[in-house]
């Protein structure tokens, strides 16, 4: 079973055309995630209409054959001020958020969410959907300032706490903002010291395949901590670019590192090294349709069943088979997320 850790189906003209190619890739989970308020609604919406209902099971198959679509709900660092002059604060937004959160099961994490600066003025015709970033090539962007910092920060911030009060992992977006983005999450995480970190956890060997994990325990796991009021932050990078120095940073404090398409791209070596490097039990796939598209396709529009040709690159970069990658990036979703 592959799945498609972050991609933005509310962005194709044809889900229905999308969906169809990802079964036929052998995808059988999709997480949709949320960039705005609209978006996350749109979200939960995509998530409750395409997803199946166990529909296979009497034909002598599990649950995890069927197809679904799971939902983020989140504000991402470039869609705020546009939310908070929408509903009228950020207290609003969250409660908004919450709401949406709460009302489907299908959500099952709080993003896409993090910092997302400008170093300098940037223009649209230079952009493309090889950069990655929702709303690429789409407008201007200036140069981040220290208030429109500020106000990422709170945003991000606000968004952590959502995600601990609903006991959910967070998606983050990281654009040069490396630093600050560890220094907050150092900072959640030593507002709840009985929070166990991924320091404290025993890193596996890199081509170590995590063991199965009953969802039974996970749930007891996560009920235990909602019972003591445990909530430290849990959750992935999105879309990994970052060198290894700060894919150790990131591992320390317990998060998964997902890789998209740009792993595949010749001028990301550091990527690549990163994904050689990573243990497995720490790794997940996405492609962050419509952006993003693997090599060869670079360049071109993306969408979830592309996440197999990543994945196909991860297994030929560590020397392993492609069953190890799938293997492990599938329990590695279900350990996260707490999904079947």
């Amino acid at each position: 079973m592959f799945v498609d850790t972050h991609a933005h189906l509310d962005f194709c003209d044809d889900i229905d055309d999308w969906i169809e190619r990802a079964k036929e890739a052998g995808v059988r989970k999709i997480i949709n995630v949320g960039t705005s308020i609209e978006a996350s609604k749109k979200s939960v919406e995509i998530a409750e209409k395409y997803s199946e209902n166990g529909s296979r099971i009497k034909f002598g198959m599990t649950k995890e054959d069927d197809f679904q679509i799971f939902a983020s709900v989140g504000i991402h660092p470039q869609d705020g001020k546009g939310d908070v002059k929408k509903f009228g604060s950020l207290l609003h937004c969250f409660e908004t958020l919450k709401q949406i959160a709460e009302s489907s099961k299908k959500v099952v994490a709080v993003g896409e969410t993090g910092l997302d600066y400008y170093l300098k003025t940037t223009d649209p015709s230079t952009h493309s959907m090889n950069s990655g970033q929702a709303n690429s090539g789409q407008t201007a962007r200036q140069l981040t300032t220290d208030k429109e910092r500020e106000f990422q920060r709170k945003l991000f911030t606000e968004q952590i706490k959502l995600a601990r009060e609903l006991n959910l992992p967070i998606l983050v977006h990281c654009r040069n903002a490396w630093d600050e983005i560890f220094e907050i999450i150092s900072n959640e995480h030593d507002s709840h010291p009985e929070f166990i970190s991924g320091t404290k956890k025993k890193i596996p060997k890199q081509n170590q395949i995590p063991k199965p994990i009953r969802v039974d325990k996970i749930r007891q796991v996560r009920d235990d901590m909602v019972r003591n009021d445990r909530g430290g932050v849990r959750g992935l990078f999105h879309s990994w670019t970052g060198d290894w120095e700060a894919a150790k940073k990131a591992l320390d404090l317990g998060f998964y590192i997902s890789f998209s398409g740009i792993v595949t791209f010749k001028n990301a070596p550091k990527v690549a090294e990163v994904a050689k490097k990573v243990p497995l039990d720490r790794m997940l796939v996405e492609t962050d349709s419509p952006f993003l598209s693997p090599e060869p396709y670079r360049g071109m529009e993306n969408e979830p069943k592309n996440v197999i040709i990543t994945a196909q690159f991860l297994a030929k970069l560590r020397d392993i088979p492609l069953d190890t990658i799938e293997d492990a990036t599938s329990r590695n979703t279900q350990r996260l997320f707490n999904i079947q």
